[in-house]
This record gives structure tokens, C-alpha cells and sequence, in this order.
């Protein structure tokens, strides 16, 4: 059992797990009293104002794919071979596994195993929207995964109640042209938008485009609604015969107008998700049998890669 440090003299550090950008790092901690391992992101300046209100409505919502808040503290960081520091941190329930990032990096999940996955998402996110709460940086590196490789939405820190007049927020690939040209925006409907671009990172293990932009010459064709060009362009990357129903859907989710994106009740029923819809119990364990070896046989690489990455002598909270 590794001791990379402690934090605020009652959790040891296990392990260096991530990093969200500008915001914090996330650590696989282990309780001093309790012995329970738990998640604790520290954030490299103040906690953003609204996150503990929004991670107390999320708790309540009780729902098993978004990830539950334990507590917040500020105190001491001590990091083998780092000054000491202190910072503001949230604690959560412990993830066994890593970030959706990390498993999709190739081309795995056909596109049967990757509707369970985005049907999972899907339903964590509607009863976030359910309760006007828009996550604003949802991508596959703010979705943790379970023992059970279920999914754990995480990565609140720009999440916030929506209103129609929000402002810039997010990683760019991710952002719909409205967040991209700054411009106030419906929170609920660019959340809908990242999940399309997220949806592509599934099934294909790319993104549809760079950024959601003109200047981007694969967005800039589904703007001219050069629909058969954009695929035909995608293809000479992927070499992916991918449905007609997905390939509907997906451009149905990234239409450049928000107004017309679809909700998240009209993607769960869409024609590509009913055929995991019309599963029957024997079936659909099936299915989840296939997708946890799916992501069981790429544990191994994950881990290393992510020791590759992850060292905690590269961490600096003045960033």
C-alpha cells in the first residue's frame, strides 16, 4: 500500500488519479481512522462558489452513475518531495477504476456494446437536467468507472443550476458553437452537445471534429449540412462502417442549432437505442458481460499508461 502523502493529517494518498486542467487534481485516498478508500479532489485555488450546493442536490437525487459527495475540508497537503500547502478539497466515495478516457484510446466497443454505455450516461445525466442542474465539461474524462465498470459522473466543478444566459465553460472539443463563440447560453441543451462528441469518442475512439467551429473543416460541413462529405471525410480517418441510425443520431445531437437538439428522453428513445431498449433480461446480461470484458482486457494498459502520466512529482498547485 503506497504513502505518496497525506491530507490534511487524515487521509493518507494512495494514488495521483487525475487532473481537471486549471481546477484540481483528484487522489485515491485511504482514511486514517476508517481505513475506507476514498476520492478527494484538491483544488489548486478557492472551491468554485456553487459546487457544494450542486453536489448536496446531486446527493440527493441518490442515482448510481453520478458519483457521491462525502465532504469538504482545508488543510494541509503534504506530497512526498513537495512543500507542504494548503488547499481547499472535496471528498468523495471511492471509484475502483479510472477515467472512460483512458479505456476508449482505441477502437473497442462495437457499436451494440457502446449503447449500453451512453444508455447508462444518458440516464445519470437526465436526472441531473431532471433537476435543472447542467454539468457544462461532460467528456469521457469526467466519467469515472465502478468495480462493475458502470459509469460515475464526476467532474462538477463547472456545474452549476441552469439559466439561458450562462457564459463560457468546458474543454474546447467538447463545447457547442454557442459556448465556443461566447455567447450566452442554455446549459441543458450545450450539455446535450457534448454528449454527441462523446458518443463519437464510443463507438469510433475520435472526435467528430476539433471544435465546433467553421474553421473547423469536419464541423464546418455538418453547418453546410454537407451531411454524405462529412462521412465520406471521416471514413478515409476511421475506415468505420458505422450505421445509418447512429450516424442520424449523432448529427441530430451536434446540430449547430441548440433549439433543435434532441432531449435526453428523445436520444434514449431514438431508432439506434431501441435495440438495447428491446432487450430482455437474459439478453441485456449479456451484453453487460461483453462490455466489462471489453473493459477488463484493457485494464492492464490502462494502469500502465496511467503510470506513465500520473507522476506526483509533477504536481504544482501555483499552476
Amino acid at each position: 500500500m503506497q504513502n505518496l502523502g497525506t491530507i490534511d493529517n487524515t487521509y493518507t494518498i494512495q494514488t495521483l488519479k487525475g487532473e481537471e486542467g486549471f481546477f484540481y487534481y483528484i487522489f485515491t485516498v485511504r482514511h486514517n481512522q476508517t481505513q475506507d478508500f476514498q476520492l478527494i479532489e484538491v483544488y489548486k485555488n478557492a472551491l468554485p462558489a456553487n459546487l457544494i450546493n450542486i453536489m448536496n442536490n446531486l446527493n440527493a437525487l441518490n442515482h448510481p452513475y453520478i458519483i457521491r459527495f462525502i465532504g469538504q475540508g482545508n488543510g494541509p497537503i503534504v506530497l512526498n518531495n513537495h512543500p507542504q500547502v494548503n488547499r481547499p478539497y472535496i471528498v468523495y466515495e471511492n471509484v475502483t477504476h479510472s477515467y472512460l478516457f483512458y479505456y476508449i484510446s482505441a477502437q473497442e466497443f462495437t457499436e451494440r456494446q457502446s449503447k449500453l454505455i451512453f444508455k447508462k450516461i444518458l440516464e445519470g445525466v437526465r436526472v441531473m437536467h431532471n433537476a435543472n442542474i447542467c454539468h457544462r465539461n461532460l467528456k469521457p474524462g469526467s466519467i469515472l468507472l465502478d468495480e462493475n465498470y458502470n459509469p460515475k459522473i464526476a467532474g462538477f466543478c463547472l456545474s452549476c443550476i441552469n439559466t439561458n444566459n450562462l457564459q463560457s465553460a468546458g474543454t474546447k472539443s467538447y463545447e457547442a458553437p454557442e459556448v465556443l463563440a461566447r455567447q450566452p447560453y442554455d446549459g441543458i441543451k450545450a450539455d446535450i452537445f457534448s454528449l454527441g462528441q462523446l458518443l463519437i469518442n464510443l463507438v469510433t475512439s475520435q472526435n467528430g471534429f476539433l471544435s465546433s467551429s467553421k474553421n473547423d473543416k469536419y464541423y464546418r460541413l455538418i453547418i453546410e449540412q454537407n451531411i454524405d462529405h462529412y462521412w465520406h471525410e471521416l471514413h478515409q480517418i476511421n475506415h468505420l462502417d458505422l450505421s445509418q441510425e447512429f450516424k442520424n443520431l449523432f448529427i441530430r445531437i451536434v446540430n449547430p442549432n441548440p433549439a433543435q437538439r434532441p432531449t435526453i428522453d428523445e436520444i434514449l428513445n431514438d431508432a439506434w437505442m431501441q435495440e438495447i431498449n428491446n432487450l430482455n433480461q437474459e439478453q441485456m446480461n449479456a451484453l453487460e458481460n461483453q462490455v466489462r470484458n471489453v473493459f477488463q482486457l484493457r485494464e492492464q494498459q490502462v494502469q500502465n499508461l496511467q503510470q506513465d502520466q500520473q507522476n506526483i512529482n509533477n504536481i504544482d498547485f501555483d499552476d
